[in-house]
């Protein structure tokens, strides 16, 4: 298998390549591996449900005023007997 040997890397970014490596359980070898293989096919990885479900809906109609009111007055539970 062919190599490729990278010369003159800027020691900040070796370290964020080995942080990355390290939080995948990847070597540093196989991280790089996988940052190139994501820049040349231009994606990130998959996405999460709720990140894909939510890229669905506009900008403009995404919120947080979904309010459940809850009763201040909570009936008993049925008596079965």
């Amino acid at each position: 298998m062919p190599d490729l040997l990278i010369r003159d890397i800027d020691a900040e970014l070796k370290r964020q390549i080995e942080d990355r490596a390290n939080a995948h359980r990847r070597s540093l070898s196989d991280e790089a591996k996988s940052l190139i293989r994501k820049g040349l096919t231009g994606q990130e990885g998959e996405l999460k449900l709720g990140t894909a479900l939510c890229s669905l809906i506009a900008p403009e109609d995404r919120g947080d005023d979904l309010v459940f009111e809850v009763p201040e007055a909570v009936p008993p539970p049925p008596d079965f007997e």
